[in-house]
């Protein structure tokens, strides 16, 4: 199970390190105890130990040089708190004191993180809730979130490197979707499974569920779920209204990043000399526009980057930069003004962008990449399938509507690929594209491939990729 795997992972990162005792491994049950007490006391033993040692010394030092009274002031104490320390860690070591105290514990199975009465689902953390806070000879690990603030773990100053795979590994875990109980049998019919299963790799990075349309059952899961759906369609999606909700959606359907990724092949076609000049030109117009500088030479340099970017059809668009920078009305009516507005818009306001295009430029000299360009559907598809159901989740849009529109979406991305894995290879390449090199979180994408291959919960093993995809439901 792949769920086990990571929790060993996670065992063998702290193996050795200060951390070590503090935790409890439950591979069976799926569940991580922290022992509350050895990691609150590392710090103190430290301490304490330290000053008996320093007390000792100087002790030692006075008794040497003839001040026996004085020493004997130095060396009583100092020798109480070592057998003070010797003695807790004797206790903690080798009788059930720990007990005591109570615990935190990590229950994957549930998917909850839970100490005493406060039970914090993993859906509602986030990585910025586990905060490091350095000393002057220990690390800590501590989980700030509104609900809950505990230490999870202390490592020496030395142990950095253990301290930042513990950190990634923890993380794995809490983050990794829910395919242990992704699926209940029966809770879909077999259409129904296969459209949430086209949209699973975007609904499952983001915690969702595989057994349904909308919320996870319970008042707690549901509220989170809600809530995350809110969020994410207010960022990075800009929809605050059913309406807005809708015109992403079209935009996918429509064109989506797959038009980006199809023009930015036909310019990684173009001569080396031409795609040299047109990422010279893109470095220096984002430089001029990062500093501010957008008097009449930048309008005559973009005007120039947007005649090789477009091509045979370069008069067309350089016609349209001006009014669209005057931002007069109706000049991005047609198809060539939304195009060249959608360009402008990204390049104005992401200082990502200009970075991200030459990256896939680079990628797609590739000629079979480039090859690949029109099979990126689902990279969009994929999207606007989980979008319905965001819509779903906040109340905006029924049960039916989504299903109705979700439909003719499965069929085409059936009819274009050929497998559950040859749909999700594309999917990745057109995520390594839109994010202009994949970052972190591609490896993450490429984990859950893996695990929704494998998993007889999985979706993908619950129907056959070609399953007749006629409306099953009443």
């Amino acid at each position: 199970m792949e769920q086990a795997r990571r929790l060993d992972a996670l065992e063998r990162a702290v193996a050795g390190t200060l951390a070590e005792r503090s935790f409890g491994f439950d591979g069976d049950r799926a569940v991580l105890r922290i022992e509350g007490s050895l990691v609150l006391t590392n710090g103190w033993f430290a301490s304490l130990g330290a000053g008996g040692v320093v007390l000792l010394l100087l002790g030692a030092v006075l008794s040497l040089t003839g001040f026996q009274d004085e020493a004997r002031w130095a060396l009583a104490p100092g020798a109480a708190l070592l057998t003070f320390v010797l003695g807790l860690v004797l206790l903690l070591r080798f009788t059930p004191l720990t007990a005591l105290w109570p615990r935190l514990e990590l229950r994957f199975a549930e998917r909850a993180m839970v100490h005493r009465r406060t039970r914090v689902p993993f859906s509602d953390l986030r990585p910025e809730h586990l905060v490091w806070k350095n000393g002057r000879f220990f690390r800590r690990l501590y989980v700030r979130h509104p609900a809950l603030r505990k230490q999870l773990a202390g490592f020496f100053e030395s142990e950095q490197r253990q301290a930042a795979e513990f950190q990634d590994k923890l993380w794995e875990l809490i983050h990794a979707p829910d395919t242990r109980n992704a699926l209940a049998h029966g809770a879909l019919t077999p259409v129904q499974r296969w459209i949430i299963g086209a949209g699973a790799l975007y609904g499952a990075i983001n915690g969702f569920r595989l057994d349904r349309l909308g919320t996870a059952p319970g008042e707690s899961a549901g509220a989170a779920d809600r809530r995350t759906a809110q969020e994410l369609l207010y960022e990075p999606w800009g929809a605050h209204d059913l309406e807005q909700l809708l015109g992403a959606v079209n935009w996918l359907v429509q064109d989506g990043h797959r038009a980006d990724f199809t023009q930015d092949a036909a310019l990684a076609a173009r001569t080396p000399a031409e795609r040299e000049e047109y990422a010279t030109l893109l470095q220096e117009v984002d430089e001029l526009i990062a500093r501010d500088i957008l008097e009449p030479p930048f309008v005559e340099r973009l005007i120039e980057l947007v005649r090789i970017r477009y091509g045979t059809q370069g008069a067309a668009y350089t016609r349209l930069v001006p009014p669209l920078l005057r931002d007069e009305p109706g000049a991005d009516a047609g198809a060539e003004g939304a195009e060249l507005g959608r360009f402008l818009h990204r390049l104005f306001n992401d200082r990502r962008h200009a970075a991200e295009e030459l990256h896939r430029l680079k990628t797609l000299e590739d000629p079979a990449v480039r090859a690949n360009v029109g099979r990126f559907l689902i990279w969009d598809y994929g999207r606007a399938l989980v979008l319905y159901r965001f819509g779903h989740m906040v109340g905006w849009l029924t049960e039916e509507y989504c299903w109705e529109r979700m439909l003719p979406l499965a069929l085409d991305i059936q009819r274009r690929y050929t497998s559950w894995q040859d749909m999700a290879t594309c999917y990745l390449q057109g995520r390594l594209l839109w994010s202009g090199g994949g970052g972190e979180a591609q490896a993450e994408y490429e984990r859950l491939v893996a695990e929704l291959s494998t998993d007889q919960r999985s979706p993908w093993n619950l129907v056959p990729w070609a399953h007749d995809l006629t409306r099953d439901w009443p």
